[in-house]
């Protein structure tokens, strides 16, 4: 009997041994995956991840349209980068089918650049790689930690080992301050929450919106203001995967959106609907924003409690009772009441800002509105107050404090100038509409039709809009023609999830479909 309990409790005292290795080393491994991760997503505001194997360089290889986004220099850089460090097989052997990271990062001189960090194998020694280095005639040791990787005769790489971390850049900044950014951050655990999701993608790119600013700077010329000042309070994060396509570039995932008090989490636990108010938008349109709900009174309920949180409602109280004490209208009894389910914000290529609310009877809000309006001509009338749209439908009406408005086909449209809205009808009237340009079609049969949040950049309309905001190199491989020319559309799509966003991030060509033969040799 003594026999047996010894036997057992050696057998038990073994099994507790092994699931303690094992489980300790499950742990040291996660926790320097965890450095790479957090060396990577520190002011990052795009990481995108990868495995480092030979299938996704085969594939990513003979995606020549995501060559184009990166732009010749930066591609050159990424396959030499390839040719030395992957193909030399001892010393991939230290980062082999180990997660790879590259991040987006604000640089010197107005300029962004990558950082590529990747973590040493568990199972190998760091010594090793030490050694290695010393005797790799290309690799010089620059200083303690660093040294300079030489790709060929006109480029060099920088590359840092901090602990268990590989970190490289062109950019010598950018390495040394990796050691320093080993410390997990709300990114960091964002992307392992949502890592597994993208366990069998090709390519993952993570979005932190919270750092957008930090890239704006660098792209734009001038301050995050107008329709960019969204970035400057915009806690969210976003985890797409891209979907392998020689004609589109297409990422599939999701948006999550952490602030309570941001304008997007009156959109959440909503259907997505199918939308129809960009059909009436001119087909000079630069870009436009969105959004729609299913029933406008719960939504109303929303804005009310997010505009009490941000201690706007006392304004919109009092922008109200002051209608009702001048002109005698009770606008709770014409937005609440006659408000569709979708509203939209535009910008046509000559640079005016548009707006438009779907109504369920125009012609009913047109009577309703007549004694706080005033006539500009026949169509065109402008609110005698102002703040009327702001206080029904929040931030993205700000910009249009007191506008001139027409009402036409059950929709109210609103611009800062009369000869805005007279262009728009003139377009509406003639049925020249982005909805007719091949171009627009075309990108939107490549995602779906419903949705609660839409962006929607035409590249060609908005050109002039780019010049005149963004820094020259940006602007450059934007126009290039081996850069981002031939792209015609910029989609980002949020449909609701219950507390997140299922999300679609399109860039689209347009391919025009190729002339008969019959009717090109006439």
């Amino acid at each position: 009997m003594k026999k047996i309990i010894i036997l057992v409790t050696a057998l038990f005292l073994g099994i507790a041994f092994m699931a303690y290795y094992y489980f300790s080393k499950l742990n040291n491994e996660n926790n320097a995956k965890d450095l790479a991760l957090q060396s990577a997503t520190n002011n990052a505001a795009m990481v995108f991840s990868f495995k480092n194997d030979k299938s996704f360089y085969e594939i990513i290889g003979s995606q020549h349209i995501l060559q184009q986004v990166l732009g010749n220099e930066k591609t050159m850089y990424l396959n030499t980068l390839k040719e030395s460090i992957v193909r030399d097989v001892t010393l991939n052997s230290f980062i082999q089918d180990q997660p790879i990271y590259i991040s987006i990062l604000p640089d010197s001189n107005k300029t962004l650049n990558y950082l590529l960090t990747a973590q040493i194998k568990p199972d190998f020694k760091i010594e090793k790689l030490y050694s290695y280095l010393k005797i790799r005639r290309t690799i010089t040791e620059k200083e303690k930690n660093l040294y300079v990787l030489k790709l060929n005769d006109s480029l060099n790489v920088f590359l840092g080992i901090h602990g268990e971390v590989i970190t490289l850049s062109t950019s010598i900044n950018l390495v040394k301050d990796a050691a320093v950014r080993l410390i997990e951050n709300p990114f960091t655990a964002y992307i392992k929450a949502n890592s597994q999701i993208s366990t069998n993608a090709l390519l993952t790119l993570y979005i932190n919106f919270n750092k957008a600013p930090l890239l704006l700077t660098n792209i734009i010329a001038g301050n995050i203001n107008g329709e960019l000042s969204v970035f400057n309070r915009q806690n969210s994060f976003a985890s797409l995967n891209y979907n392998f396509s020689k004609e589109k570039i297409l990422f599939n995932g999701s948006t999550q959106i952490d602030d309570r008090n941001n304008y997007f989490t009156l959109f959440e636990n909503t259907p997505a609907q199918a939308t129809s108010i960009q059909n009436i938008l001119p087909e000079n349109t630069a870009n436009f924003t969105l959004y729609a709900f299913d029933n406008y009174q719960n939504w109303l309920k929303k804005l009310i409690s997010l505009q009490s949180k941000n201690q706007e409602n006392k304004k919109v109280q009092a922008t109200i009772q002051k209608i009702r004490n001048e002109y005698r209208i009770d606008l709770n009894t014409v937005f609440p009441a006659y408000t569709k389910n979708q509203f939209i914000l535009f910008q046509l290529n000559t640079t005016e800002k548009l707006g438009a609310i779907a109504l369920t009877n125009g012609e009913k809000v047109k009577q309703l509105l007549l004694d706080a309006s005033a006539d500009y001509n026949e169509d065109v009338k402008l609110f005698k107050a102002p703040d009327i749209l702001f206080s029904y439908f929040g931030d993205p009406f700000k910009k249009f404090g007191r506008p001139y408005y027409t009402i036409i086909d059950n929709y109210l449209i609103v611009a800062n100038n009369a000869s805005t809205v007279q262009v728009l009808l003139n377009n509406y009237k003639n049925n020249r509409l982005l909805i007719q340009t091949p171009a627009y079609l075309d990108a939107m049969n490549q995602i779906t039709s419903t949705s609660n949040v839409f962006y929607y950049i035409s590249t060609k309309n908005a050109a002039d809009l780019f010049r005149a905001n963004i820094n020259l190199p940006f602007y450059r491989h934007l126009r290039a023609d081996s850069g981002l020319k031939s792209f015609d559309t910029f989609c980002y799509q949020m449909s609701a999830d219950k507390n997140k966003f299922i999300t679609n991030l399109l860039l689209n060509k347009y391919l025009k479909p190729p002339i008969p033969d019959s009717l090109s040799n006439r």
